[in-house]
């Protein structure tokens, strides 16, 4: 995938890059706020790292939210290696327990209001946003491009390596298996048919599960199918999350 990062002012936001301890992160905020803001905590997927999720994120802080962007494990500036899947589980949860840093950092020191925090992430960074969501159930939304929200499933179909070290992790924080925490939250899928990286019927799966628990509020969990799409974010996928955190964190 040929990656390029947007290097454009905007007059509309503003972009920070900040430390919280030796995480490092983009602040993306819209300019001349007043107030504390709802805020999207973005992961990344494996072979990106935080500049190039620069565009995307400036897109959705347009619409008055506050996005923050850090580099996962092994990522951008965090002694960046050659990716290997067989460094997935540390990465993903690395970033599971940092996740606390970064949620107090951003209610301490950037605004964010507490009550209308969201967390998202494509590839890779949508299994990890899964995982944060399970960790904090303070957390108002999540939404995830081409990601996996069943973990034990990836493993199963040889999609993601199985862990002796991270099993039980990977059972502790599987989206999958903890109905009680989903139950009445706002979950947003958006994926491609055609993805051959995290196949989508992991993620029909997770809806099959979790739709019972929507019987009285069904528009909070939706997966949206982007026929012809493989492992990527699309127009048309963002446009449609920024529908979505409209209705699901803003109020």
């Amino acid at each position: 995938m040929e990656w390029s990062i947007f290097r454009q002012e905007n007059a509309f936001v503003m972009i920070t890059e900040e430390k919280a301890g030796y995480i490092p992160y983009l602040r993306v905020n819209p300019k001349e706020y007043v107030g504390v803001l709802p805020t999207v905590i973005y992961y990344h997927g494996s072979h990106s790292n935080k500049d190039f999720i620069r565009f995307q994120a400036m897109s959705i802080a347009s619409f008055g939210y506050q996005v923050i962007v850090p580099d996962a494990l092994y990522h951008g500036e965090r002694e960046s290696i050659e990716y290997n899947v067989k460094y997935i589980w540390e990465i993903i949860f690395k970033s599971i327990q940092e996740s606390d840093v970064l949620i107090k950092r951003a209610i301490e020191k950037h605004d964010a209001d507490p009550i209308r925090i969201g967390v998202m992430g494509d590839s890779m960074g949508a299994i990890t946003a899964g995982g944060v969501f399970i960790k904090h159930d303070e957390l108002k939304c999540l939404a995830g491009f081409n990601g996996a929200f069943a973990w034990q499933e990836c493993v199963k179909m040889n999609v993601l390596p199985s862990s002796d070290l991270y099993k039980d992790e990977i059972e502790l924080y599987d989206p999958m298996t903890h109905e009680e925490k989903i139950k009445d939250r706002a979950i947003s899928i958006f994926h491609g048919v055609g993805d051959t990286s995290l196949p989508i019927e992991i993620q029909r799966k997770f809806v099959d599960r979790m739709r019972p628990l929507y019987t009285s509020n069904k528009d909070k969990l939706q997966i949206i199918e982007f026929s012809n799409v493989n492992h990527r974010v699309t127009t048309s996928m963002l446009e449609n999350l920024i529908t979505w955190l409209k209705a699901n964190l803003w109020c």
